[in-house]
């Protein structure tokens, strides 16, 4: 209905900065870092589940993947597990109560996330991942996804209110960045993050 600026125009144009930016510094991970526009969303997911057919046997290879789709407001870090724990009457999240590789992945996000304290997006929060990359998370790769504070993004998505002056270039900068930094660290790291397969999967 409107332009899509922050849905899904600021998640496209922010990742595609992420890597722009290693690819300007020269930096070169030790893995591939492959950036996806996702088609479909709305009305059957049909893009995320073309990829994840496409992807075949190969799927353990993929340590990662972050989906961008709640708009670029100010981040406040990057989100790591699936959406289940945002849902309505979801308990709290307990780190506790999470498996031991799951929590040392958890740490090992905050250390990364601890690189974005200049840009105040240095948090590890519940909740990552998203509908586009959830064929590939219900087979184990771990989900990502920035998180913001996610003030007005409701307001706008999905209505004529969608339009580019809703993005602050500050924070989508602050966006990329996050982006950037933890893409890269992912793919350079000699580890990997653990994830969880669905039930369904399994």
């Amino acid at each position: 209905m409107g332009q899509g600026a922050q849905d899904d125009g600021s998640g496209i144009m922010g990742t595609f900065q992420a890597v722009t930016l290693i690819h300007k510094l020269g930096l070169k991970p030790k893995r591939t870092i492959r950036l996806v526009f996702w088609v479909n969303e709305e009305n059957g997911e049909a893009g995320g589940k073309a990829y994840r057919k496409m992807i075949g046997p190969k799927i353990g290879e993929q340590v990662a993947a972050i989906e961008m789709d709640e708009g670029a407001e100010k981040p406040l870090g990057i989100g790591y597990g699936g959406f289940e724990s945002l849902m309505p009457g979801a308990p709290p999240f307990d780190l506790s109560k999470l498996p031991p590789d799951q929590q040392q992945s958890f740490a090992a996000l905050q250390d990364i996330a601890s690189l974005l304290g200049p840009i105040g997006a240095d948090r590890v929060l519940p909740g990552g991942g998203g509908s586009d990359i959830e064929p590939l998370t219900d087979d184990g790769v771990p989900a990502l996804a920035p998180r913001t504070e996610d003030l007005h993004y409701f307001d706008w998505h999905h209505t004529e209110a969608d339009t580019l002056d809703k993005v602050d270039p500050k924070e989508f900068r602050k966006n990329a960045a996050m982006l950037s930094v933890v893409a890269y660290v992912l793919a350079d790291m000699d580890g990997r993050l653990a994830g969880k397969v669905a039930a369904a999967a399994k």
